[in-house]
């Protein structure tokens, strides 16, 4: 049985007052029924109709519809609802099959989250979503990014899912500063907050040039990190007055990279007597106006980069003679176990900034950050200061010349997407890494975070 409680259903005035006339006239045909049953004698008088008074209409009022308030949009947690809020999300592989990759998306979580305590008002959100490592992930991630209000996206991290994400960005207006060093899905809004190889070729070709260097090699994996690093060589050498005299690829294990240091060395050094090599240890290194090649570039890390070295003096390449010049990938303690390499330079960022990211890092974390987690950092450092800003997410803000200082130094994006950075020279040392040319602090007048 359906029970109405408090029915408010409200009828027209005019069947209202039709239902009150219907009900008088019932009543007196009662009356009169009741009369005639108590007699027969006396008929009863004439009973006097009286009709009801006309009923007029009253007009109805009608109500304008009601203005409705407007309603905020995307993802409101309650204790930021009366706040103007930023959102930012965060794409990152939490759930990918890949056991490294989701570490480092933990890694890159707790950097952002570091920034947001350290950088963020009390309006930034954080809204981490999950690519799943793979691009129709990063896809999904987007969207969901897009329904919650995000006004940036940070991340993905790698290329594939950089450029499906960068797609569903693109189409509703949102910037990206993504992770990868993958150059071919920047641009159009999608900005990438990495360390590319071109720019640290770039600034070792430069300072190596500056000594005296013109002639240069390339031995290195044909792979694309490798035949990025071997155009930027080629291209950096040729602006600078230099050129690529030599090189050698190789692609597989320890002996492919054995035979490609023999093709790129063969007949072309002598070995150094012991009384040549103790003379050039006593003096500044100075490149050999002679030599076949002058500098060597390696653009390998880890065990590869530590089995490369020792396969070149094997084959007369001494670091006394060539010197050896390297990428970010050198950026790494456990590389100066390695003598070979003692005595290499190479390209990285401010060893200071870097330092206060780490200390407070391991603060907050109990543990040490990843070489990227810097990168999240920055990025979301960014964020709140574009939010702070009078000019807001817009790429105008992003692409500003005067670039930015963050946790790995000097950095600045320009209209295509990719990142400019201020770095340092390197020298590797027996005891740790000497800085031989400090990085600029400008590129021109800059802002701070």
């Amino acid at each position: 049985m359906l029970s109405v409680f408090n029915s408010r259903i409200a009828l027209p005035t005019d069947t209202l007052a039709q239902s009150r006339g219907l009900r008088c006239l019932a009543v007196i045909a009662m009356v009169g029924t009741l009369a005639a049953c108590g007699t027969t004698q006396t008929a009863p008088p004439a009973p006097i109709y009286t009709p009801p008074e006309p009923v007029i209409d009253e007009p109805v009022e009608i109500e304008p519809d009601p203005v409705e308030e407007p309603v905020a949009t995307g993802l409101i947690p309650p204790h930021m609802a009366d706040r103007e809020i930023a959102r930012v999300a965060l794409l990152l592989p939490f759930s990918a099959d890949n056991s490294g990759a989701r570490s480092e998306a933990l890694r890159l979580l707790n950097a952002a989250e570091l920034a947001l305590f350290e950088r963020g008002s009390g309006n930034l959100l954080l809204i981490p979503k999950d690519t799943q490592g793979t691009p129709q992930g990063a896809r999904s991630a987007a969207q969901a990014a897009v329904e919650d209000g995000a006004d940036i996206i940070i991340g993905p991290l790698f290329g594939p899912a950089v450029s499906a994400a960068g797609q569903v960005a693109r189409q509703a207006g949102i910037p990206v500063i993504a992770f990868t060093t993958d150059a071919t899905v920047a641009g159009n809004g999608v900005y990438l907050m990495s360390f590319p190889p071109e720019i640290e070729v770039a600034r070792i070709v430069e300072y190596a040039t500056r000594q005296g260097v013109e002639r240069f090699a390339y031995l290195g994996p044909q792979s694309r990190y490798g035949m990025a690093v071997h155009a930027a060589l080629q291209d950096n050498a040729a602006l600078t007055g230099g050129y690529v005299a030599a090189e050698s690829f190789y692609t597989g294990d320890v002996e492919a990279m054995a035979r490609a240091s023999a093709r790129l060395a063969e007949g072309v050094f002598e070995p150094l007597t012991p009384e040549e090599a103790d003379e050039l240890r006593r003096e500044a290194w100075v490149p050999d106006p002679e030599a076949a090649f002058q500098a060597v570039i390696l653009p390998e890390g880890g065990t590869r980069l530590r089995a490369l070295g020792p396969l070149l003096i094997s084959q007369s390449v001494d670091p006394l003679v060539v010197r050896f010049l390297g990428t970010g990938l050198w950026n790494d303690p456990d590389l100066l176990r390695e003598p070979a390499l003692h005595g290499g330079w190479f390209a990285g960022p401010d060893l200071d900034a870097r330092t206060n990211f780490e200390t407070a890092y391991r603060a907050a974390y109990g543990n040490d950050p990843s070489r990227i987690a810097s990168l999240a950092y920055d990025a979301m450092s960014l964020a709140a200061h574009l939010d702070g800003g009078e000019r807001g997410f817009t790429r105008e803000a992003i692409e500003e010349e005067q670039g930015f200082l963050g946790a790995d130094g000097l950095f600045r994006f320009v209209g295509t997407g990719l990142i400019e950075r201020g770095l340092a020279i390197y020298e590797m040392r027996s005891r740790g890494l000497r800085e031989i040319e400090p990085a600029p602090l400008t590129f021109e007048p800059i802002e701070a975070f």
